[in-house]
């Protein structure tokens, strides 16, 4: 594993900024941005935008040193779809709140069919609707990490997925795809999780099958019909497809 700029003891200015987000943060709960602007009340525009991702570098040292909760920032931005499946129409109707024309929204869980724990991770918040419309028909958990992965997410997936589990991950087929795939597999495991991490696309293979110049291979630059064809064929490599009839 990179030795990572939280690894490394602050110095005298950084430590200086963790005192104070702490002092700001005290026992409650606040945003990333909030802490920002208790920070740099004088600051707009740009020049905030800068000390904003300070700010997100200094609050996971702080984390990860077990200097503030994990819990005390508030993100709101990425969440994992479909956690658990709906074994039954009772517990649908308890989350969603639907009880009119039911059978257009409700199936039974199919986690049954899957020969092995599992979740769908992608970079693109842009795909969000294509890539959740794909593992819903097979009731897979997904998550999208964006550019900058949150160190709450990252930390709810370590304790939530064991040894067994396989995250399958989809981002762009460049340098700076793979940093933010290698990233977020390096956070997870840093904080004990043995999950396994398997690139699935976009790939030089499927760039080929489906005749995509590599400067034009961007998950959120794939024509549809492509990319759900893709993020199927990587899931079905789990799915029973004797049980799956049964659902």
């Amino acid at each position: 594993m990179k030795k990572y700029y939280w690894m490394a003891k602050p110095d005298e200015a950084t430590e200086k900024r963790l005192k104070k987000i702490i002092e700001i943060l005290g026992s409650g709960i606040r945003t990333v941005r909030n802490i920002a602007y208790k920070l740099y009340p004088k600051l707009h525009g740009k020049a905030l935008d800068r000390k904003y991702n300070t700010t997100i570098k200094d609050l996971v040292k702080l984390r990860t040193s077990g200097r503030i909760k994990f819990e005390q920032i508030k993100e709101v931005r990425t969440h994992l779809s479909n956690p658990e499946g709906y074994k039954d129409k009772k517990a649908f109707i308890a989350t969603y709140e639907i009880e009119e024309d039911l059978g257009s929204y409700y199936s039974r869980s199919k986690r049954p069919a899957h020969t092995k724990p599992f979740e769908v991770w992608y970079e693109k918040e842009t795909i969000v609707e294509d890539v959740e419309g794909v593992c819903m028909v097979y009731d897979v958990p997904s998550l999208t990490v964006r550019g900058k992965p949150q160190w709450s997410t990252i930390k709810k997936a370590a304790d939530r997925l064991t040894k067994e589990h396989k995250v399958l991950y989809f981002g762009d087929n460049d340098k700076i795809g793979r940093q933010i795939f290698e990233t977020v597999k390096d956070y997870v495991h840093y904080l004990g999780c043995e999950c396994s991490f398997l690139w699935c696309g976009i790939t030089e293979e499927q760039e080929k099958k489906y005749d995509y110049l590599p400067s034009n291979a961007r998950l959120d630059g794939l024509e549809d019909v492509d990319l759900h064809e893709i993020i199927k064929e990587a899931i079905l490599k789990y799915i029973d497809s004797d049980k799956i009839k049964t659902y």
